[in-house]
């Protein structure tokens, strides 16, 4: 098993939606922040993780991306994870389908583990086809990375 050096997290209340017109609401109470998409849209949701880059003298390495979250039905799906260094992208992970009626934790890998250098951020693409609101609910906990020394 690798040895991770540090693991952070945002909290799902912190997300920033890339275009808030296409949702018909966005709920932020304390444990989590649930979206209503319009019907037959797309969206992106972001989260800008607390990133260390320098641990004890030594540049850290991105192992993962994470997320916790669940969604109303089918309709209401995560079709994408790209991971950023900054203005760089560093991993997509594209063609996804996810859409967990409890509470689900996917892991997605960053290939090679390349040195962070200036702030992780996640990109979430997701997809709401469902014919109602409740079909078209999505509802994220938090986002995170795993760092390797």
């Amino acid at each position: 098993m690798t040895m991770l050096e540090q693991a952070m997290w945002t909290h799902g209340h912190s997300m920033t939606v890339e275009y808030p017109s296409r949702l018909v609401s966005e709920w932020r109470p304390g444990f989590y922040i649930r979206v209503v998409g319009n019907p037959g849209s797309t969206n992106w949701f972001h989260f800008a993780v607390p990133t260390p880059v320098i641990v004890n003298n030594n540049r850290l390495r991105i192992d993962s991306a994470l997320v916790r979250f669940r969604s109303g039905s089918t309709a209401a799906d995560i079709t994408n994870i790209h991971v950023y260094d900054g203005e760089t992208k560093i991993a997509s992970h594209d063609g996804l389908n996810l859409s967990p009626s409890g509470w689900e934790m996917h892991r997605f890998d960053v290939p090679g583990h390349p040195d962070v250098r200036w702030g992780i951020g996640i990109s979430i693409g997701v997809r709401f086809s469902g014919a109602n609101n409740a079909a078209n609910t999505m509802e994220i906990a938090a986002a995170g990375c795993d760092f390797l020394p």
